[in-house]
């Protein structure tokens, strides 16, 4: 298969599977950034069809969320500003009211969910960059600083995945791989937003993503990917996080926010990642849907292969290979 073609099956598998919220609003963002404005809008649609009377988007059932469903608030301000329908304006405004009042841990970090009230790694990507894109930058910020100094292993040089904030103990004291790939796409994202002249908070957070990049990469394995635990040998080789760093790499650098120094490994992940991706287009080998606890496949892992791809073309269009 060529490129194009593996990337438009993994988009018609994308568009296929059952969706979580941050599933969801994860997938909206693939199909944003890869061009597929139309697609996106209509995942927005449907994230505000399923928006709860306390504002929480895309929500199926009688669920638990917190933090999650804050990922569909991007797609949902995208298609504001695409249609102009206030109807989307107002239902990110309603899901930034429940974010702002919702549980938080005595440091002021919102707790992944009621049923489970931990501070986890997974969850910076699901709040920090939707602050930036409703322009609470400030707040963007501090969610970013917060969770990185909460979660961030000196010894080790990567984040802890759980902490149990009402218990007052870690409940994963663990160097998730995919949980370090969202706290790094994360940062991207929030320095894409954030106004140059906020220079020292640029400056801050450009170095916890260096400081993530080059900790991971510690840990990359000589065929590009990374144990599902980044440091136990035991646990599966696992394909997102690889997905989830070379997206980083590959936005960062184009956005200048990082050296292009980390983009060899950034093809190795992506040459990897693409050697993942079977006939159908399911990219095999990710944290399975739904305990991510295996190996398997998953919407997010459909996702970021589509964001990777993505930032590698927009990478090699503007600052060559």
């Amino acid at each position: 298969m060529t490129r194009f073609e593996k990337m438009k099956k993994v988009k018609l598998v994308q568009l296929s599977m059952m969706k979580e919220p941050w599933e969801h609003g994860t997938a909206a963002q693939a199909f944003m950034e890869s061009g597929d404005e139309e697609i996106a809008i209509l995942m927005a649609h449907e994230a505000v069809f399923r928006q709860k009377e306390d504002g929480r988007l895309a929500v199926v059932g009688d669920r638990q969320y917190i933090t999650d469903p804050c990922v569909c608030g991007i797609a949902v301000m995208f298609a504001y500003q695409k249609t102009g329908n206030e109807k989307y304006k107002l239902a990110a405004e309603k899901m930034l009211y429940f974010i702002d009042h919702a549980p938080k841990s005595p440091e002021g970090i919102q707790l992944h969910s009621y049923n489970f009230p931990c501070i986890t790694a997974d969850c910076m990507f699901m709040v920090a960059p939707f602050y930036a894109v409703m322009g609470r930058f400030k707040d963007a910020v501090k969610q970013v600083d917060l969770r990185f100094d909460f979660l961030w292993n000196k010894e080790k040089d990567a984040m802890n995945h759980q902490w149990n904030a009402e218990k007052g103990c870690w409940h994963r004291n663990l160097l998730w791989g995919g949980g370090n790939g969202w706290n790094a796409a994360a940062i991207v994202q929030v320095l894409r937003l954030l106004p140059q002249e906020m220079k020292e908070d640029r400056a801050r957070l450009e170095g916890y993503l260096d400081k993530l990049v080059a900790g991971v990469l510690k840990y990359q394995l000589e065929n590009g990917l990374f144990h599902d635990i980044l440091d136990d040998n035991t646990s599966f080789v696992e394909t997102n996080a690889a997905q989830m760093m070379a997206y980083s790499i590959y936005s960062g650098v184009t956005g200048g926010v990082l050296d292009k120094k980390y983009i060899l490994e950034a093809d190795k992940m992506r040459e990897a990642a693409n050697s993942k991706v079977d006939d159908m287009g399911f990219v095999q080998g990710v944290a399975g849907a739904p305990t991510f606890d295996y190996s398997g496949i998953s919407s997010e892992g459909q996702s970021f292969y589509i964001l990777m791809e993505t930032a590698a073309v927009n990478y090699e269009k503007n600052c060559g290979k």
